[in-house]
Order: structure tokens, then C-alpha cells, then sequence
């Protein structure tokens, strides 16, 4: 796109705070931005491609349009459903939405252009099962893990492990009562006190985890082959000790660059993941061994932006604006 104006498309609510240092360096950067929700099909947004006059593909937000094929890149944030409005049966609009996921799902697939994250890929990737396996294969240490919800499975685990389990959820802990703010449910210790409830294991898949002695963490966070690496101090205070999100002031820790070889073993993980943007938790032992925990496709990164003044809206701004596919190559770390 020699001549024009780059072009970036951001798929997420309207109330998104990580999104707006993006929008802002884009805007500054010269790129044009459209900015959408999912939510707005079909009422605000309309998709259309058509090759009977010519290839077209073609999207229409409010007052913006949109031609599919000229995007350098596509954000998909953190969007909210289709909105059928209540017009609709339950059927009619259980029809509709199946006919959107394909419709409007196969249109966004068709854009040849760079993708933070493709949500088919970022589906995948947020499997926390087979992102254990993947680390491991890619040479790093992961916890030893039980996934099950066999309460006998349970039981027996905890005759054989010295150093204690914790419970820790694969989707992020958040529980959406009726009328009530939604709760987090932290990474727990669990003991011998849970023979007495193991039966409540049996009513979903539960992970549990080996016990790991910390000196600190690191969150890691990956755009394009730019690393983030973030000292958390997350055995300062008692509260954090066991999960660092247990208290909203977050304390940080020098900066460390991350070792040449778990650099290899992240690039060979997001790789097999097949994503561009990904927020990453180490556990890094008293003797300096980093342990992977997890990778979140849809990581949050604005709170060490504005703490640390690590570029991290900018950079990936421009790497939306490149307009191509992207390669991974030789990795860029970024201290504060």
C-alpha cells in the first residue's frame, strides 16, 4: 500500500481503556482506524462481498466504510456477541446467529492482512491443557498438573504430594452472579482439607497443580517479535504470595532480560500456538529456573504501560500498520 493510508480495524466493546492508547498512536501514526463492536451486527454494521461487478468486500460501521481488502491489520480485541435485538423468536435468532458466525466469520477470514489474534486461532490457544503440552515440548519447565473431575483421582494425589496443590482455574476464575458485581476466584493452596470436599470436584473439570517455591514472577508480554518482560514482586507481601492478583497494587522488581534459550523456547511455543500477541506468567524459583504457567491470547497490558512507561500501545500499533502476514524473527527485548 505504497501510496495509501494504512488501514486498522479493532474488534472490541465500546468500553475497552486497553484499546484507546492504540487507537490514539495509530491515529498519530497516520494510520486510519475503525473502530467496532461484534454487538453492532446487524444493526450498525453491514458486511458485503460480492464478485458479480467486480471483487468487492466491503464493510459499513455507521458512517465508516470499510474495504476488507485493503486492511494492513486487524485487532480482535475483546468484542461482545451478535445482537439480534428482541424483534426476533428465540429460534429465529438462534438461526441468524448461526448464519453470522459462518457469514461474517468467513468474511472477516477472507482479509489478507495481519490478524492480533485470529479468533479461530485465538480459540486454540487459550486451551491451557495444550499449552502445557506445547511448553513442555518446547523445552520448558511446566508444574506438574491432574486435570479431572474424578474425586478419587483427587484422593490419591494428595497421599502422594509432599510440598502441597494448589487449585487454579483454566478460564480466568471470573463467576458471574445474578445481580452481584462478578468475583475472581484466585489461585488457592488446597491440603488435606479437601478430602472432605473432594465430591464437588466431580461436578467439572478441575486442574490442580504441584506447589512451586518462588522468588518472584515475570509476566511476559509478546507483540509480533518485541518481548516485555516484567519483574513481578509477588512474595513482597503475604497476600500476593500465592497469586500476585490478590491485591490491586501491583509491585514490580528490576528489570531482568529473559535467558537466550526460554527467548527460543517462546518463540517456538507462540509459533506452535500460532499467535502474534500473547501475555505469558512465569514462576521463577530461588534458583533462577523459569517455570511456565500460562499464555493469555487476550492478555491485558495497559496497567504496566502507564506504570513502568513501556512503549507497548505503540508498538503494536505498528505492527497493524504493516500490512502484511506476519514472520517471526529475531526477537527485540524491552526493559524500564
Amino acid at each position: 500500500m505504497p501510496n495509501e493510508l494504512p488501514e486498522v480495524l479493532i474488534l472490541t466493546q465500546d468500553f475497552d481503556p486497553t484499546a484507546d492508547p492504540v487507537v490514539r498512536s495509530l491515529t498519530a501514526k497516520g494510520a486510519r482506524v475503525v473502530r467496532a463492536d461484534i454487538s453492532d451486527f446487524p444493526r450498525e454494521i453491514t458486511l458485503t462481498t460480492s464478485d458479480f461487478d467486480g471483487e468487492r468486500a466491503v464493510m459499513r460501521h455507521r458512517d465508516r466504510e470499510v474495504d476488507l481488502r485493503r486492511l494492513s491489520g486487524v485487532w480482535f480485541r475483546r468484542p461482545t456477541a451478535f445482537d439480534f435485538g428482541e424483534e426476533m423468536g428465540e429460534a429465529e435468532r438462534e438461526f441468524a446467529r448461526n448464519e453470522a458466525l459462518h457469514g461474517v466469520g468467513g468474511i472477516l477470514r477472507n482479509t489478507d492482512c495481519l490478524w492480533v489474534n485470529r479468533p479461530d486461532v485465538d480459540a486454540i490457544a487459550e486451551l491451557k491443557p495444550r499449552q502445557l503440552k506445547l511448553a513442555k515440548q518446547a523445552g520448558m519447565r511446566v508444574p506438574k498438573t491432574l486435570l479431572t473431575n474424578d474425586p478419587a483421582e483427587v484422593e490419591r494425589l494428595l497421599g502422594r504430594v509432599d510440598d502441597g496443590l494448589v487449585y487454579k482455574s483454566l478460564t480466568g476464575g471470573v463467576i458471574h452472579y445474578p445481580g452481584a458485581f462478578p468475583s475472581g476466584l484466585l489461585t488457592s493452596v488446597v491440603g488435606d482439607e479437601l478430602k472432605e470436599k473432594a465430591g464437588r470436584v466431580r461436578h467439572t473439570i478441575c486442574q490442580f497443580q504441584e506447589y512451586i517455591e518462588k522468588s518472584h514472577e515475570v509476566r511476559l508480554t509478546v507483540i509480533g517479535n518485541t518481548f516485555f518482560p516484567v519483574v513481578v514482586d509477588s512474595q513482597g507481601t503475604e497476600s500476593t504470595r500465592v497469586d500476585w492478583r490478590a491485591d490491586m497494587e501491583m509491585r514490580y522488581g528490576d528489570y531482568q532480560p529473559l535467558p537466550e534459550e526460554l527467548v527460543k523456547q517462546v518463540q517456538v511455543l507462540m509459533d506452535e500456538l500460532g499467535i502474534v500477541y500473547g501475555a505469558l506468567d512465569f514462576i521463577v524459583t530461588p534458583e533462577g529456573e523459569y517455570v511456565f504457567l500460562e499464555s493469555n491470547p487476550c492478555g491485558q497490558f495497559l496497567w504496566m504501560e502507564n506504570d513502568l512507561g513501556v512503549p507497548m500501545a505503540d508498538t503494536l500499533a505498528d505492527l497493524l500498520m504493516k500490512g502484511e502476514p506476519f514472520h517471526r524473527g529475531e526477537v527485540e527485548q524491552i526493559g524500564y
